[in-house]
């Protein structure tokens, strides 16, 4: 094993979940690599892990939406020694509304920067973090990951692939020394429109809602210490095993009275 130092990269790691976990690996004293489209706020981001922490940080601007930036972040990595053994394959968009009311442009972006990213990267990765076992694999999913959500149709179906990607990669991995974990948080107020669509749950919402360092934080303890899945926060966790002892059909009903409000949310 080579003694140059080891690296995590974070995708979409200019705010939100991905900004919080690249504050919470740097607490761990993890150098990271930063991807995501936003110059202005990975640059001084870097700065702020390096003076906090005293730990390498540097950062790489992607559209992970196509495969020759997804080329480019791996080159260089490459390039420039950065060895990885932890990816957290964060990056992701959501949507909410009538199906047929948003934009097809705008679906084929949520597919590919929520699905094909992540199976891309991770291809490119893998023989590095089979190399630097043990390493570590972790992919935001979310807590529809398991359920189907109305009027967030193409959203929930992107989480759902997700989910099934990691478990099976799990075990495909298992004996490589490459643990793969996949989280799924509840709501997490991360922009304008996701805090439209938890403001119309009302009190609901916000037992479920969590702030982005509680869940980067939950997320990766939960890594490290191999959990397949991930889900931050007692009120979710719980739902989702009461999800799951309800039948499809009344569940499915259920939902769409719970979540009716979101079609007046496009976007």
């Amino acid at each position: 094993m080579s003694s140059s130092p080891a690296f995590t990269l974070i995708t979409g790691a200019s705010m939100g979940i991905g900004r919080s976990l690249a504050l919470a690996c740097a607490a761990q004293k993890r150098n990271v690599l930063l991807v995501a489209l936003e110059a202005e706020l990975l640059k001084p981001l870097c700065l702020e892990v390096r003076n906090a922490f005293g730990v390498e940080a540097h950062y790489f601007v992607a559209d992970l939406t196509k495969s020759q930036d997804i080329q480019t972040v791996y080159e260089w990595c490459a390039r420039n020694g950065f060895l990885v053994n932890m990816l957290l394959s964060n990056a992701g968009m959501g949507m909410s509304g009538l199906y047929e009311r948003n934009d097809l442009s705008k679906y084929r972006d949520m597919v590919l920067l929520n699905n094909l990213a992540a199976v891309e990267l991770t291809h490119h990765f893998l023989p590095m973090l089979k190399a630097q076992s043990p390493s570590y694999l972790m992919y935001t999913s979310s807590m529809e990951a398991t359920i189907a959500i109305p009027y967030k149709a193409v959203y929930t179906a992107s989480k759902h692939f997700l989910y099934g990607f990691a478990l099976a990669l799990r075990e495909e991995l298992r004996e490589f020394g490459v643990q793969v974990s996949v989280l799924c948080p509840g709501p997490v107020a991360t922009n304008a429109s996701t805090r439209a669509r938890i403001q119309t749950q009302g009190g609901m919402a916000k037992l479920l809602t969590l702030d982005a360092d509680k869940v980067a934080q939950i997320a990766l303890q939960g890594l490290l210490a191999g959990q397949q899945v991930i889900v931050p926060g007692f009120w979710p966790t719980l739902l989702e095993r009461i999800a799951s002892l309800v039948p499809r059909g009344p569940r499915m009903r259920i939902f769409h009275r719970i979540f009716r409000r979101y079609k007046n949310i496009q976007g």
